[in-house]
């Protein structure tokens, strides 16, 4: 690890050695510009040498937010699944996601009750989606836990940890508008993440503490969403719509989906 250093230094030195002694013989200007420009040269190759060799053995930064806030439903459990519940892993991306699936993730919870992960697969589940590796996980019931996750990337160990805690579901919208229609009772109890609801002229009324954070529309086969300004959308022909609801005081976030028309190809974005 300190052979470039030091190999560094030691060729920096001969250089300005030789450099001095030219000087010293009054050789002519060329040839000291020459000299000096084959010692700067010289210096920099063993310097990206130095930081590439750094680089490859650095190690990669993951981490989970410090604190998260999920919300759960006790009169409608399909809310509460890991497909809807998910956290996602700071860092992840296209290129380490697969790799680091392929190699096994191990998930605790300091408290069970709230959320419990003793099997794989069915109190929490990790997906690669948005191109970010996640935690999925179950809610049991309001509360506070600390998840800990412990990872293999590049033969090096990784412990990722963030304290979550699940309060009681309540409706973001004081008022949603369909086409037309009262939609404001669907949403009285939390849906799971498969629910698309349909609908082309959406107009919100956040309830209170709660606002839009954001709206994006997305059509099938595009390389990117669009963001939508405001709190009402009109969807486009063939197009879906992403909402999200955030909570001012908690942060909280609730999202839900509307197609335009019956479409099912997920974007593959975070939103």
């Amino acid at each position: 690890m300190f052979y470039p250093y030091y190999t560094l230094h030691f060729c920096i030195f001969l250089c300005y050695n030789d450099f001095v002694f030219f000087v010293h013989r009054k050789e002519n200007f060329l040839k000291k510009s020459i000299l000096k420009g084959a010692s700067i040269f010289l210096a920099s190759v063993l310097t990206v040498g130095m930081c590439s060799a750094y680089s490859v053995n650095a190690k990669a930064k993951f981490s989970l937010p410090k604190k998260t806030t999920l919300s759960y439903d006790k009169k409608n459990n399909g809310g509460n699944g890991f497909y809807t519940n998910v956290i996602y892993i700071k860092g992840t991306n296209r290129s380490n996601s697969e790799s680091i699936l392929r190699n096994g993730m191990k998930v605790k919870s300091s408290n069970r009750k709230v959320i419990s992960t003793k099997t794989f697969e069915k109190d929490y589940y990790l997906i690669a989606d948005n191109n970010q590796v996640g935690i999925g996980v179950k809610l049991k019931k309001t509360g506070s836990t600390k998840i800990t996750a412990k990872f293999k990337y590049r033969s090096k160990t990784y412990s990722v940890k963030t304290t979550v805690k699940v309060i009681k579901y309540s409706n973001p919208f004081k008022k949603i508008v369909v086409d037309g229609r009262d939609c404001t009772s669907d949403f009285k109890n939390k849906n799971g993440s498969s629910i698309s609801f349909m609908g082309r002229n959406i107009k919100i009324t956040p309830n209170k503490n709660w606002r839009v954070k954001s709206i994006y529309t997305y059509k099938p086969g595009a390389t990117k969403m669009k963001r939508v300004k405001g709190s009402s959308v009109t969807i486009p022909t063939n197009c879906r719509a992403f909402i999200t609801m955030e909570n001012k005081k908690n942060k909280l976030t609730e999202k839900v989906t509307f197609d335009e028309t019956d479409t099912s190809e997920d974007p593959g974005f975070i939103f």
